[in-house]
């Protein structure tokens, strides 16, 4: 799974950090071990740490976060934007107890967020069949909102959709990459839904005119008092 989180990381914008990484590994010998560092443009870093999901796992990843929080060396930019994913083979599916422990790991706020990715080798070879060499969020986008693939996932419980979709989830920067930024202020959406309703409306609410809003469009009661409301905690807000 690490050549895929890597073929990942490196098709949408991330370089891997050795030196980073080289400093960081230093003195741990345990279940847990930093594997990866990635950096991007936008100050984002994410440790890639490798273990299995024992009973000291969240405590080995504490430990890791600990050591990169006391290191000068990594900027403050990167700290403010710090990942952590753990990457955990497993048997079959997750256990009960399994089950908690992720649930520890990924509540737990100290440090940085963190994400446990849990796969079986089954999974994992499904997904390199399914994108065929090609990790850019593009095709994971399509891959994952294929019908046939979504039908194939729940009728046979195909096991790589179900890791994709996964790997999806655990890597924010995946499921934000294909957000729609605007330059546009509130406002300007405001203006828009009331010139759909009346062209005046908005010339009218900046000036206060209640009964002339009341006389354009027709509201019921409801409606109007809930106006009435949301009007008075704007005044009030001004003052």
């Amino acid at each position: 799974m690490i050549n895929i989180m890597d073929k990942i990381f490196q098709s949408n914008g991330f370089k891997y950090t050795e030196e980073l990484r080289s400093k960081e590994e230093a003195g741990v010998n345990q279940n847990a071990v930093l594997k990866r560092i990635y950096v991007n443009e936008y100050d984002e870093m994410y440790f890639i740490v490798e273990g299995m999901l024992d009973m000291n796992i969240l405590d080995e990843i504490i430990g890791i976060c600990s050591n990169a929080e006391g290191n000068g060396e990594i900027p403050k930019s990167y700290k403010s934007n710090w990942f952590l994913i753990l990457l955990t083979t497993i048997d079959g599916d997750l256990s009960w107890e399994q089950r908690k422990r992720v649930l520890f790991i990924e509540e737990n706020k100290y440090f940085c967020r963190k994400y446990v990715m849990w796969y079986n080798i089954a999974e994992k070879q499904r997904v390199e069949e399914l994108c065929e060499g090609d990790y850019s969020v593009e095709n994971i986008n399509e891959i994952i909102g294929n019908y046939e693939n979504f039908c194939d996932y729940k009728e046979y419980d195909e096991s790589g959709y179900g890791c994709l979709s996964r790997i999806f989830i655990k890597l924010p920067f995946l499921n934000l990459a294909n957000l729609e930024t605007t330059d546009k202020t509130i406002y300007y959406f405001i203006k828009k839904k009331l010139d759909d309703l009346h062209i005046n409306l908005i010339q009218q609410l900046e000036e206060g005119n209640l009964d002339e809003i009341y006389g354009e469009i027709e509201l019921s009661e409801k409606e109007i008092k809930e106006i009435d409301k949301k009007i008075a905690l704007l005044t009030e807000e001004k003052k």
